[in-house]
This record gives structure tokens, sequence and C-alpha cells, in this order.
């Protein structure tokens, strides 16, 4: 087995919980779970659908909103965005058009068409790294799509760490690894590998779970 996102060989088991297990890479720090425990498609898009993810959803509109609100400033010139991964109800993509942004949406079970060569100044994923079961291919696709000098935001909740690695006991009573769904799971240090990788630098990182990166 090798990790998802670098392909290093030899990633380390970590933990069995949850009815699954979780791996890490010692390369680029990610926690996955092995694809013998993902769930089917069928029961990962009613999951979805459980969600009270609207417009109405007064707190889920306050967080993109904030989120928004972070790109204004770290990300000035931006015209144009790609919502990806933006479930079955497009509340940021949304949002954005509001804002003036000239904003698309995608996500691979709910609009599955899109135009796959156009480029844009901002990829923005919002809850939506977590459920990559092939991260390097997904980023792949993606980064070239960014404009040059563009911008790639990514908004997931960063696992537990001490002094840069993985809190073994915080980890296993994380409420965050135990949607079936999610089986992707990353930390700076992680988004570090991915900017160095994809030719991008960091340039905002609020240590919990939103980072942005510049391509260049």
């Amino acid at each position: 087995m090798k990790c998802p996102l670098c392909h290093h060989p030899s990633p380390n088991f970590h933990l069995r919980a949850d009815l699954r297990e979780y791996w890490l890479c010692p390369k680029c720090a990610l926690v996955f779970v092995p694809p013998e425990f993902f769930i089917s498609q069928e029961d990962e898009v009613n999951r979805y659908r459980e969600h009270e993810n609207n417009l109405d959803n007064v707190g889920y509109v306050k967080m993109f909103q904030e989120k928004i609100n972070t790109v204004k400033k770290i990300s000035p010139g931006v015209n144009t965005v790609l919502d990806y991964g933006c479930g079955y109800e497009p509340v940021l993509k949304t949002l954005l058009s509001r804002e003036g942004y000239q904003a698309d949406g995608y996500d691979s079970n709910f609009f599955p068409s899109e135009e796959s060569d156009k480029e844009y100044d901002l990829i923005i994923s919002t809850e939506t790294f977590e459920h990559f079961k092939e991260p390097r291919n997904e980023l792949t696709r993606l980064v070239p799509r960014i404009s040059n000098e563009g911008y790639l935001a990514v908004m997931t909740r960063f696992y537990p760490v001490k002094n840069n690695t993985l809190c073994p006991d915080t980890f296993s009573k994380w409420y965050y690894k135990r949607d079936p769904t999610h089986v992707a799971f990353y930390c700076p240090k992680t988004f570090s590998w991915i900017a160095d990788e994809f030719a991008m630098n960091i340039c905002h990182n609020n240590e919990n779970d939103f980072i942005i990166m510049q391509k260049y």
C-alpha cells in the first residue's frame, strides 16, 4: 500500500477505530483510510444529503462569509472563482456571486459538468479535501486550472498535532475522523508538502481549518 498523496511506499499503521483503519504517511504526514474501508458511493451521497447546507442555515452562511472575507484580504485581484466540491446546494458559489465574483461550481456527485480546461484566479474547496480518496489525482487535476499567480484555498479541519507531530491520544478521540465519508486528514506539514510539490507558496494558514496557497 502506498500513500495516496505523495505515493510513499511505506506508510505506517496508526490506529484501528470506528470500524476502520487509519494510516500515517511519514513523508507528507497525510493520515488516510485504506480503500477497503470506503463506503459505497450511494451511501456517501445519501450522507451528504443529510447535511443542512443551505442559505437558511445561518451558521453555515456565516462560516463561509468569514472565509470569503479572508480571501478578499489575502488574495486581491481575484475575479474568477471555482467552488470545487460545492455540494448539492452551492451556497458558497451563491455568496461569491453576490460579492461580485464570477463564480462556477463543481461537484462530482451533484454538478459533474464543467469546462475542464477553464482557468480560475481562485479555486476554493471547502469541506471537500477530507473526502478525497486519491488526493494526489485531485490536485493534479486542480492545480493546472489555477491561473498564473492564482490561488488555491482549502478548508478542512486539521488533525491534532504537537510539535508538528500527530497527537495519538487526541486523534483517537477526534470527532472529525468518525464521519465515514472522511478518508483523508491533513495538518500544516501536509500542506507544506503539497505547496512544494505543486509549485505554490502558503500565504495564509489559520492553524485550524483554512489555508491559502498561491501558485508561482
